[in-house]
């Protein structure tokens, strides 16, 4: 199986991937732009995404691709009714970041309480 990943991703997922027996084409700078060539190029029959969008040119381009999965939740960067019309399945993965999510919100409730913009401002 031929996976293009086309956003940032860790590296223990990519190596999982490869442990499956998965060929792997790394191509983290991938614009909506260049998408379309680059699955082209990669035959991928599946594409990881995080926040590139998707769009219906690329999905045109690609004979081979049988699944979208957005490494994030939601899937507002992906044109769902194309994949649809294309036959391609569209995954996401909600609430993987759900820990960085409240620590961020725990930050910003003390930044409030304490006045840090405040004490910053010039």
């Amino acid at each position: 199986m031929n996976i293009l990943i086309a956003d940032k991703l860790e590296e223990v997922a990519r190596a999982r991937l490869r442990g499956l027996g998965c060929s792997v084409d790394d191509r983290p700078k991938t614009t909506a732009e260049d998408l379309p060539g680059a699955l082209q190029a990669s035959e991928a029959d599946v594409l990881i995404v995080r926040s590139t969008k998707v769009q219906a040119p690329a999905l045109k381009a690609s004979r081979r691709l049988k699944l979208i999965v957005r490494a994030g939740a939601g899937t507002d960067t992906i044109d769902v009714q194309a994949a649809s019309a294309a036959g391609v399945f569209v995954a996401n993965c909600p609430g993987r970041n759900a820990a960085a999510v409240a620590e961020l919100t725990w930050g910003l409730i003390l930044a409030c309480d304490r006045r840090i913009p405040d004490q910053v401002i010039d």
